[in-house]
């Protein structure tokens, strides 16, 4: 392929930017796409065959809320078995190590999308072939809504999550120790929610925001994790540390949170403003200890809690339960220590899109016989789109 290749858009000349390194030395390309913009990708001297032993790799990046349509509709490689000799390698995740990749050849034409902004396709060709060739045109599209996404359709008597199997799962990290001391989750490209008591005795400059993380003990589960620097707290105004009212917060970070594959955000429950949820069966989801006084747990780890009415919580506490506050208990699971801020998670049985209904905050130690009591997301609704600026897709 020719360095400073151009397609044709709408009637407007383009170049499409390239880098080349790595095991595909010059063969090696990024394309940068704006919204809407249809190109293609194509094997070298197109529309004759390529070399045989040929290797390229096409890495194609859309603005974020958008997804990649690729159809692939001249396809002239080499049939095989499993695609064993000459084939494409398709990321429909945009990993660059091709991990998972969708396998394809001979000559049957295509149409695939991508799970979020980035496309990376490889060809690679053999050299006991005599070569062939392959086009591919992509568009970028604008996603109507994008939030809420979950990979597949402790937390005490929890179990470990997929890697960024909840991409909007985030934390409050120490700066200094590498711990995480909270749990959070992502609501804008700037913000994540937490509860307004990680805040206490907290200052900015020695917090971070870990985002798209599984493991805190290996950095081989997942290429997005991601500590960022925090910019500001917005505890909520009416947070009492001493009746652990309007226990919920906001955490801004300095740079934007750049979604991908393994990081998003979390969809608010809008459309579920009047629903208490009694009866329902919530994600909890934290690294907190796995008991009382214990280790915290390396991995992410999820149980699922009930919610229970108001007037049974109040009587089992022998206390007053505000309307703003969501009560959970189910026996032998429960959130523990450094759980605090984490999300209980409402996952629609239709959609499989994930809303975040509260924020989990205080209970008597964990796993006993009493219920915990966490902030109801629908009652700081407006709050949070206040102090956001951010215009929400989901309402």
């Amino acid at each position: 392929m020719v360095l400073g290749w151009t397609v044709v858009v709408g009637g407007v000349l383009l170049v499409l930017f390239r880098t080349a390194a790595g095991q595909y030395g010059s063969c090696d390309f990024t394309y940068t796409y704006s919204s809407g913009q249809t190109s293609f990708i194509e094997s070298p001297n197109f529309p004759n065959y390529y070399k045989p032993g040929t290797k390229c790799r096409y890495t194609v990046i859309a603005p974020v809320y958008h997804y990649l349509y690729v159809q692939c509709y001249d396809m002239y490689l080499p049939a095989s078995a499993n695609c064993y000799y000459d084939k494409l390698a398709v990321s429909l995740n945009g990993d660059a190590t091709l991990a998972g990749a969708q396998l394809r050849c001979g000559t049957t034409v295509f149409n695939v999308q991508t799970v979020y902004n980035k496309l990376v396709v490889a060809l690679l060709g053999s050299t006991s072939t005599s070569g062939g060739r392959f086009r591919c045109q992509i568009t970028a599209v604008k996603d109507g809504c994008d939030c809420g996404r979950r990979k597949t359709p402790t937390i005490v008597g929890g179990f470990p999550t997929k890697a960024n199997e909840y991409p909007m799962m985030s934390a409050l990290v120490d700066s200094s120790t590498k711990k995480v001391f909270c749990g959070s989750t992502i609501v804008t490209d700037r913000y994540v929610l937490t509860a307004a008591h990680c805040l206490l005795q907290r200052q900015v400059s020695n917090t971070g925001v870990l985002v798209g993380d599984q493991n805190l003990s290996t950095g081989s589960d997942t290429p997005f994790a991601l500590v960022l620097l925090v910019s500001t707290f917005i505890p909520n105004p009416g947070y009492n540390a001493t009746s652990r009212e309007n226990d919920i917060a906001l955490v801004r970070t300095t740079n934007q949170i750049v979604f991908n594959a393994g990081v998003g955000r979390v969809c608010l429950p809008f459309r579920f403003s009047s629903s208490l949820f009694t009866g329902i069966r919530l994600s909890a989801l934290g690294w907190g200890t796995i008991d009382f006084g214990a280790p915290t747990s390396p991995e992410l780890l999820q149980t699922t809690l009930s919610v229970i009415p108001q007037s049974d919580c109040a009587t089992r506490l022998s206390r007053t339960v505000q309307a703003s506050q969501i009560c959970t208990f189910t026996a032998g699971n429960d959130t523990c220590q450094n759980d605090s801020g984490g999300p209980l998670y409402y996952t629609d049985p239709n959609s499989q899109v994930v809303y975040e209904v509260g924020v989990v905050g205080f209970g008597v130690a964990c796993a006993t016989n009493f219920p915990a009591v966490n902030a109801r997301v629908t009652s700081y609704l407006d709050w949070i789109v206040s102090q956001t600026g951010y215009t929400f897709c989901e309402k």
